[in-house]
């Protein structure tokens, strides 16, 4: 296990996921909601280790202690009032003085609302690259991860009217006046999509905050899947892959087709 104060990107994801996650069960429990606090604070803390275990073994890059540690007690504390044996017990064995039913409660850091959607990109990824995996035609020997920065126009267009929209929060006629506003465009199959996209931002906006509207990412999508290539290789069973960014040059040899399917925060496997 390491002790250093170098902390990658995993480390910071899993110590984010748990400052959320705290919250998120302190709101729960404090409103009676016991199961939603069950499942944030016992399911989904498990779901938030079990990825950081997996990257880490993956890449052959021990654990933080500090990460370890930080989660270890938050859980143990979390789930005190729902199984109260089975966590004194686990108080114990992390050599804890008293009982975990007398411990404070966790304190939580900020969410950092972008290490958030950092950690749902690769997530979001990796699912979406098993699905590929699964149906790429026989005969491939050479696989890439292709990502690209900007949006096409009408995406851009599409941003630029929800952000018009928002304060603080979506009105309720929002779906009404995006209707209104797409019945200008200039086919059917364009007001779809848009209809479709403006339908899933809006539900990554009520998740992460008005960033997902941004028209350009907040993070550098080819460094997060550079850091975490033996972790998707070892998921996905690949010996090699490489990162194409298609806003470089690099890029220029990818066909329209393929193109075509990437956008901004959704990476694609180019199996050739």
């Amino acid at each position: 296990m390491r002790i250093d104060e170098n902390l990658n990107f995993m480390d910071m994801v899993i110590m984010n996921e748990t400052n959320r996650l705290i919250k998120n069960t302190t709101k729960s429990f404090s409103s009676m909601q016991f199961r939603d606090g069950l499942q944030q604070g016992w399911f989904e803390m498990l779901h938030a280790r079990n990825d950081y275990r997996s990257w880490c073994q993956d890449s052959n890059i021990p654990m933080h202690e500090k990460a370890i540690k930080k989660w270890c007690e938050a859980l143990c504390i979390m789930i005190c009032p729902i199984c109260p044996h089975w966590a004194e017990k686990l108080w114990k064995g992390m050599g804890k003085d008293g009982y975990a039913v007398k411990a404070p409660w966790p304190v939580a850091d900020d969410e950092d609302k972008i290490l958030t959607r950092q950690a749902k990109f690769l997530r979001d990824s990796l699912k979406f690259f098993r699905a590929q995996a699964g149906k790429a035609k026989k005969g491939w020997n050479q696989v890439s991860v292709l990502v690209i920065d900007s949006y096409p126009d009408w995406k851009v267009n599409t941003l630029k009217f929800m952000q018009e929209q928002y304060d603080d929060g979506f009105p309720a006629d929002f779906m009404k006046k995006l209707k209104s506003w797409t019945s200008g465009l200039p086919d059917k199959k364009l007001i779809k999509f848009t209809m479709q996209f403006a339908s899933f931002t809006k539900k990554e906006v009520e998740d992460v905050g008005p960033t997902a509207m941004d028209l350009s990412l907040p993070f550098d999508q080819k460094s997060i899947i550079d850091e975490s290539a033996n972790y998707i290789k070892s998921q996905l069973n690949l010996e090699q892959i490489d990162v194409i960014k298609l806003d470089d040059a690099g890029g220029a040899d990818v066909p329209d087709r393929i193109r075509d399917n990437v956008v901004p925060g959704k990476a694609y496997l180019w199996f050739r």
